[in-house]
């Protein structure tokens, strides 16, 4: 059974090659978010990833940075090893976690 780290690194690379990181809110732009990660006003999505991963570990299948309320949110999904899909959400500066909630609802449907 793979070890935490080797899960998070693994989710890592997925979200960089697979995934991008979804900028929704404020008129925010893959480049504004990049600039905010490189002047240390936001963590990368790798830390949010390590801190989303000890606490529900899974597969990340999806995460939105957004901007809300005047700060940075990142919005992770994951599917647990239990295989309940949850929600996170974590302040972008601080990677505090805001929130967490089994997401049931499909927004696709």
């Amino acid at each position: 059974m793979p070890n935490r780290l080797s899960v998070s690194i693994c989710a890592g690379i997925a979200l960089c090659c697979g995934s991008a990181v979804l900028i929704a809110g404020q008129n925010e732009t893959g480049s504004d978010s990049t600039r905010t990660q490189k002047s240390g006003d936001i963590l990368s999505l790798d830390e949010i990833l390590q801190r989303v991963n000890a606490e529900q570990p899974g597969k990340v299948v999806e995460s939105e940075l957004e901007r809300k309320s005047g700060r940075y949110v990142y919005e992770i999904d994951v599917i647990g090893d239990d295989g309940v899909k949850r929600e996170f959400k974590y302040d972008a500066k601080t990677g505090a976690l805001i929130s967490s909630k089994i997401d049931d609802e499909d927004e696709d449907d």
